[in-house]
């Protein structure tokens, strides 16, 4: 019996690809943002995103060096960071992997952006967890006023 895909029919998604943009997995973006390194590559992907000065001087030569539109190396990156260049890639291959992230070749460098529509989603899903426990708490303390006044 043959374990390849029946032809005309789809294959399972692989579970290492990002989801559809929207709907980056939270538990696969947390586990990529475990690493203080990973936080400090995505900072300065965000940092060097739209309207930000820090990518107007990147490394890297080019007049859209480092620019929003652009994206930042993994060299270039490297030059922001305490960090090899060849780190940075993995890094960013995780992150990419988790959705946080994405890569386009632009000539022959690729160039990767922080996609901030994944980070807000996430920010909102945590903002929601957040204002359950909050009115969980807020009914608690009316409780324990409650009950104190006897």
């Amino acid at each position: 019996m043959s374990s390849a895909t029946p032809p005309g029919s789809a294959a399972p998604p692989d579970p290492g690809t990002p989801p559809a943009s929207g709907t980056a997995s939270p538990v696969a973006a947390f586990a990529a943002l475990a690493d203080e390194t990973r936080w400090a590559v995505l900072q300065a992907l965000a940092d060097a995103g739209p309207g930000s000065a820090a990518g107007a001087g990147a490394p890297g030569g080019g007049a859209d060096a480092g620019t929003s539109a652009a994206g930042l190396t993994a060299s270039a990156l490297a030059d922001r960071l305490p960090v090899t260049r060849q780190a940075i890639a993995k890094h960013l291959a995780v992150l990419e992997a988790a959705g946080l992230v994405e890569s386009r070749i632009v000539g022959r460098e690729r160039r990767y952006r922080a996609l901030g529509a994944e980070l807000t989603a996430l920010g909102r899903r945590l903002e929601r967890i957040g204002d359950a426990w909050e009115a969980r708490l807020g009914r608690i303390a009316a409780i324990a006023k409650e009950l104190e006044r006897g």
